[in-house]
């Protein structure tokens, strides 16, 4: 794909290059400040289309882009169309032809992003029709309006920040049968008190928490139904931890061997490691008739059982008392003192090999060794023959040509 050369780049348009920016607010000084900054880089860097459109869609997500203090600015919205357009950008002009829907379903990648940004535009746009009002009436609506973006705009920074902590997948629940979402809702709970969002905006912003199915399931069934941030977690996990899921997990967990993650090519105490958080995470998942630490450790139990490093460790639950933190910890001890022991086994191997060949101690002279296969050709063997027949001569049987003198 052709890039656009720096020299071509030097006389495209500035992004918002007709605004005052003194009449900016901070946020929109921020967003067009980013978007310079990478026109600026573009100088210097040749990009393509593509990579200018990913480029913006990672500097400006939907809970930027289309926030209230920007949408207050529609101006900004179609200049940054031309701005993509003149780059090679060549958004696909959305239907109703409206810049806002262009931007939310031609600029983002990802089929998340373009939900969630679609979701926002037609809210802006729905609020726009409703407000269409004459005297005063339209006053009113005007006044409420610009206080409310007014109060709003102080958690759009949040929106951002929530947006970027979970921007990587791996951090979002998608209902496969290994992730807990109590787990997600306490990592997002704490999210929302370090960013100190208030109750509206963890459920405003809960969208970020969530993709695949689940992110379906919560824009189909949760998402304009829940009245509170609380009742939207319940929603979710009655989907995600129903009965017959709770039976799923109950088997998995019954069914868990070590050596199912030692056959993926993880080393024995990596994938000890690796069974004890299966089990940790997924254990609150189980039918409640199976919660508790019992269970626990016996899931642990079956995962090891077998190996003989983990036999002592295994023999001591009933009369030790041991709980699933305690059984792993000697589980974990055990293992590594079995490693030792096969380390010194062979370093012991190592330092004292066994002789190839065992020469016998009795020689007498003219003679060969005794009972031992004639094996002149190797070193080792003949220097033995040597000093058996110096051997002779010391003992005082005579030199090896006279043979033994019996006078």
């Amino acid at each position: 794909m052709a890039t656009v050369s720096a020299v071509t780049q030097a006389k495209r348009p500035t992004f918002m290059a007709g605004a005052d920016d003194s009449l900016l607010n901070e946020e929109q000084k921020g967003v067009v400040a980013s978007v310079r900054m990478l026109e600026a880089e573009m100088a210097t860097t040749p990009m393509s289309g593509e990579q200018v459109k990913a480029a913006v869609s990672e500097l400006l997500p939907p809970a930027v882009l289309f926030s209230p203090s920007l949408v207050a600015l529609p101006y900004l919205h179609r200049d940054l169309r031309n701005w993509l357009n003149a780059r090679g950008a060549n958004l696909e002009q959305h239907p109703s032809r409206r810049i806002k829907m262009t931007l939310a379903t031609a600029l983002y990648p990802e089929a998340e992003e373009r939900t969630v940004a679609t979701e926002m535009v037609s809210e802006v746009e729905a609020a726009g029709r409703r407000s269409r009002v004459t005297g005063t009436q339209q006053e009113s609506v005007l006044s409420t309006a610009t206080s409310a973006a007014a109060s709003r705009s102080s958690a759009d920074p949040a929106a951002h920040n929530v947006a970027m902590h979970f921007r990587d997948q791996a951090a979002k629940f998608s209902g496969d049968l290994g992730e807990s979402w109590n787990e997600y809702v306490a990592e997002y709970q704490q999210v929302a008190r370090d960013y100190e969002l208030t109750a509206s905006q963890k459920l405003q912003y809960m969208h970020n928490l969530l993709r695949g199915d689940a992110k379906r399931f919560f824009l189909d069934r949760v998402h304009g139904t829940a009245a509170t941030f609380a009742q939207a977690v319940d929603m979710v996990s009655a989907e995600y931890n129903s009965i017959v899921r709770q039976d799923r997990v109950k088997n998995y967990l019954s069914g868990l061997r070590l050596s199912s993650f030692v056959k993926d090519g993880t080393d024995v105490t990596a994938a000890l490691e690796k069974t004890y958080k299966t089990i940790s995470k997924l254990a609150p998942q189980v039918p409640r008739s199976h919660h508790g630490e019992s269970y626990k450790v016996e899931f642990l139990r079956n995962a090891v059982v077998g190996n003989s490093w983990a036999t002592e460790p295994l023999s001591r639950i009933a009369t030790h008392c041991l709980t699933f933190q305690q059984l792993y910890g000697e589980l974990e001890a055990a293992l590594h003192l079995h490693n030792e022991a096969c380390l010194a086994v062979k370093r012991d191997e190592i330092g004292h090999p066994a002789p190839k060949n065992k020469v016998p101690g009795v020689f007498y002279a003219s003679q060969g060794r005794y009972a031992c296969g004639n094996e002149v050709n190797d070193t080792g063997i003949f220097q033995a023959l040597v000093e058996g027949s110096e051997s002779v001569v010391k003992d005082g049987y005579g030199s090896t040509s006279d043979g033994p003198d019996f006078a």
